[in-house]
This record gives C-alpha cells, sequence and structure tokens, in this order.
C-alpha cells in the first residue's frame, strides 16, 4: 500500500509538471503574439507616417506656385544616389523654391534604440540645420532612378536631369526585439514619378 501511494505522488508531479509547462509556454505565446501583433500595428502606423511625407515631397520635384519661378525640368534634382536625393520644390506653395534633401544618418545618431540596424531619416530644407528633422526611423531607405526610356541609371548618377521616375522602398524595424527577433514592415512605390520631371 506504501509503494502504490508512492508511485501516485510520483505521477502526480509528473503529471503537474507536464501541466505547468504546458501553461508556461501557452503564457509565453500569448506574450509573443501580443508583442508581434501589437508591434506591427505600431510599426504600419510609423511607416505610413514617414511614406505620406517622403512621397508627398517627390511627387512635387519641380513644383512651383508661380510659372515665373519654374525651372528646366533636367535642373530639379540636384543630387540622388541610392539613399539620398536633393531638390527643388516649392514646399509651401508660396511661389518661392525651396531646397530639400532627404538622406539616411548613421546607427550612432540613435543611442535610444537597440536595434543595430535603426538610423534616422532626415529631411533637410534649403540646407539648413534649424530645418533638419527627423522624419522617422527606418533601417532600408532605397531609391532606384530611371530614364525616360525606362532604364535604370547607375549609381553614382553623373547627370541627375535624365531621372524620370523612381523606385523607392522604406524598410522599418521595432526598436526592441522579443527574443532576438525585430519586427518589420516594409513598403516599395515602383514606378514615382513627378509630373515635372517631364519636359514642359
Amino acid at each position: 500500500m506504501g509503494y502504490s501511494t508512492i508511485l501516485d505522488i510520483i505521477g502526480a508531479i509528473v503529471i503537474g509538471g507536464i501541466l505547468l509547462l504546458t501553461l508556461f509556454r501557452i503564457n509565453d505565446n500569448t506574450v509573443q503574439n501580443y508583442f508581434y501583433y501589437n508591434a506591427d500595428f505600431i510599426l504600419q502606423r510609423d511607416l505610413v507616417d514617414i511614406i505620406m511625407i517622403v512621397e508627398g515631397d517627390l511627387r512635387r520635384i519641380g513644383y512651383c506656385a508661380d510659372p515665373d519661378n519654374l525651372i528646366p525640368p533636367n535642373k530639379t534634382i540636384l543630387y540622388a544616389d541610392s539613399n539620398s536625393i536633393i531638390f527643388v520644390t516649392d514646399l509651401h506653395k508660396a511661389g518661392k523654391l525651396d531646397t530639400v534633401e532627404y538622406r539616411i544618418g548613421t546607427p550612432s545618431d540613435l543611442p535610444g534604440t537597440t536595434n543595430p540596424r535603426d538610423v534616422p531619416l532626415y529631411r533637410i530644407i534649403n540646407n539648413n540645420s534649424l530645418d533638419k528633422s527627423v522624419t522617422g526611423v527606418v533601417t532600408e531607405f532605397r531609391l532606384v532612378y530611371s530614364n525616360a526610356l525606362g532604364d535604370t541609371i547607375p549609381i553614382p548618377i553623373v547627370s541627375p536631369g535624365e531621372i524620370q521616375t523612381m523606385e523607392l522602398s522604406i524598410k522599418v524595424e521595432n526598436a526592441a526585439a522579443y527574443n532576438q527577433n525585430y519586427s518589420n514592415a516594409y513598403w516599395r512605390q515602383v514606378r514615382l514619378a513627378s509630373k515635372n520631371l517631364k519636359s514642359r
């Protein structure tokens, strides 16, 4: 009788341990799913905010509210490479042309994030450090340029005036990881064109 009681106790401990491990696993999965879904929602929102600003500016390359201040389409993009661009537009619709620069920074510019791939995306107006703002935090900001025939223009771009369309890719990731995994969101505009880049 004593022997069977010991077996019952051992069996109860084993079954209890299995149930406890199952509960821990369910709890861990619940926390992980909550983290990923919450992170995805925040990432999607942040990505949409960045896209609206960047795409809005790029679509207005060469625009000016005052027709007398318009410049030739081949002079509206001043500099372009794979992760930065400088162009001319009328940001405030006041008839005065502004110079807008988009470029990425370095991970050391963001000491508050634990993600080693996070970099700031800068938007600089009229080359003024006071008008240098962080549009968002990204892990990728990539531009590919095409000419009027649709052919890709190789980097470095010698003649920015040849650019007719662009492909824009932006990727964002969480600032913090769960189990060393960073949630991410990716967006690509395959054919981004400003009507002001075409010959008038």
